[in-house]
């Protein structure tokens, strides 16, 4: 990695780290709700808004108890991804794409994992411990836990 790479790696990191977060769940396109949701086990009710964002940025690989952290996400052209994307994490798709690039080219890290339907998310949040996620809130079911962002 290169030096201007690794400068402009940061300053995204800590932008996206300073940029405070209202809710855990905002207004989507058509007046629905995105929720974001965990694993009922080994993950915490609430989360602060900047340790969200660098879980979804992939800089944070384990909660506090020391359970991996598993992100699954839709596709960057997914509507609930775009509005999650916007109002949660506060930057546009291509750059949430752009910092798992930059991840993934530096050798450390992996993409998240990409699921395709709202069905899919609910069975592999259920399934795997540690893992956050995100959906339309009336979609979540009590299989996952609904987390409360905190400033």
């Amino acid at each position: 990695m290169r030096i201007w790479q690794l400068i402009i790696f940061i300053q995204l990191i800590v932008f996206l780290q300073s940029r405070p977060l209202l809710a855990a769940s905002v207004d989507a396109a058509a007046g629905s709700k995105v929720a974001v949701i965990a694993s009922s086990s080994s993950t915490p009710g609430v989360i602060s808004a900047n340790t969200l964002r660098a879980i979804f940025v992939m800089n944070q690989t384990k909660w506090s108890d020391g359970t991996p952290v598993k992100v699954y996400v839709f596709s960057d052209s997914n509507p609930i991804h775009e509005t999650f994307s916007k109002e949660v994490l506060k930057f546009f798709p291509r750059q949430l794409r752009r910092a798992w690039d930059r991840q993934v080219f530096a050798g450390l890290g992996q993409y998240p994992e990409q699921v395709s339907t709202p069905q899919e998310m609910l069975a592999k949040v259920k399934a795997t411990p540690g893992s956050v996620g995100y959906l339309l809130s009336q979609e979540v079911n009590q299989d996952v836990r609904i987390l409360q962002i905190s400033q």
